[in-house]
């Protein structure tokens, strides 16, 4: 079937909303509609459809010839039968794509998006790292997570920790964190209470001293999870993500063994895709990344945790690792980006001077070196995602 793509960051807080009839934030719209193009780039498979109402500039489709990139931009649906790959599901998406026009035998049900909302949710670190607990990875563990239902856990967990972080269920980039810094407070408890009346629960964590943001992704055909490769990333003090790294494979793990043991990578690699392919690919079908950080413990030692969440549905992470596999020259490596501007113009200037200064190079259907922005610049364009590459 042919593969109908579209990107919708606001998912994450459909599933925080939990119903289908969710209305995405102004600020969610934006980045929707700004970086709608992004899938042209991870797309798989000849003639891929992505769903955009912009256009697609002449000076990218010039790019994505020369890529042999063959996804195209549409705002009707290319065929009767077709594979949706959303950013990722909810019972939001799947009423959106109905609306679209997309059959509902094509969609996951209500039983398979239920089940896909629970296992989003932050409780499932503590599942994967329970499971991990009983394989042989060959390094401690840090403390698991906890799962708080009232006031009183939340209060309690604080005041068991030198130093702690709650977690919503469900949140996007960065939101939804909450460091605990003059213990159990009025502030705090206002924020825990909000947080479970609306979702159920609320995640306790130890907060850890970070040295290193990083994430494993994988895919799931729906029978069988495995390894798609590393994500190296930053994000900012509140979490919430600033860039990746691009690079390959063993860069990104020669980069990581200056820190910890390759061998430990190695063996999360693979007891994570046991401990995934039971949990989730009997009811996920798709790409998905955990994050992870390296920390520096007591000792001054640094060490893996090894699942900080799952992300069950495409990544950022996973976007910048298939523009390094696919199109990057061997020699090269660099950055993936995704800026805000509060005024368009401001974009265009920067979209200009990167051009300028980095002119891009394609050598072979390869990109060499230089600047692309991956999704459109225009006067009214706030959220722009692009690579800078050096040979």
């Amino acid at each position: 079937m042919q593969p109908l793509y579209l990107f919708a960051p606001e998912n994450d807080m459909a599933l925080a909303f939990g119903g289908k009839y969710y209305t995405p934030a102004p600020v969610g719209r934006c980045i929707a509609h700004d970086l709608s193009l992004l899938p042209l780039w991870y797309a798989a498979g000849d003639n891929a459809a992505v769903w955009s109402e912009q256009q697609i500039p002449d000076e990218m489709r010039e790019v994505l010839i020369a890529l042999g990139i063959t996804s195209y931009a549409t705002t009707q649906l290319p065929c009767h039968d077709m594979a949706c790959r959303p950013w990722g599901w909810s019972a939001y998406i799947v009423e959106r794509l109905a609306r679209m026009g997309v059959a509902r035998h094509l969609l996951p049900d209500d039983e398979a998006i239920d089940k896909i909302r629970t296992l989003s949710g932050r409780a499932t670190s503590r599942h994967i790292l329970q499971a991990l607990q009983q394989s042989n990875i060959g390094y401690p563990l840090p403390p698991l997570p906890e799962v708080l239902h009232t006031a009183l856990d939340v209060e309690q967990y604080i005041a068991s920790q030198p130093a702690s972080i709650l977690k919503s269920p469900w949140s996007s980039s960065g939101r939804g964190v909450w460091n605990v810094e003059k213990g159990y407070d009025t502030s705090t408890a206002r924020y825990a209470e909000s947080i479970i009346r609306k979702q159920g629960y609320i995640m306790g964590e130890r907060l850890l001293d970070k040295v290193v943001d990083l994430a494993m992704e994988f895919y799931s055909d729906g029978t069988t999870v495995e390894f798609a490769g590393y994500s190296l990333f930053k994000t900012d003090e509140r979490g919430a993500y600033q860039g990746n790294i691009l690079a390959s494979n063993s860069d990104i793990e020669h980069r990581l063994a200056t820190y910890i043991e390759v061998e430990h990578l190695h063996a999360t690699q693979s007891a994570l895709e046991e401990v995934l392919t039971t949990i989730v690919a009997p009811h996920y079908k798709g790409y998905m990344g955990i994050d992870m950080i390296l920390y520096r413990n007591e000792a001054n030692k640094i060490l893996l945790h090894p699942c900080i969440e799952l992300n069950l549905r495409m990544s950022m992470g996973m976007v910048a690792r298939i523009i390094a596999d696919r199109y990057l020259s061997p020699q090269s490596h660099g950055k993936y980006h995704v800026a805000y501007m509060p005024e368009g113009y401001r974009l265009q200037e920067l979209h200009a001077t990167l051009a300028q200064e980095h002119p891009l190079r394609i050598d072979n259907h390869k990109i060499a070196g230089g600047y692309l922005a991956l999704t459109p610049v225009t006067s009214d364009t706030h959220y722009l995602a692009y690579i800078v590459i050096e040979e």
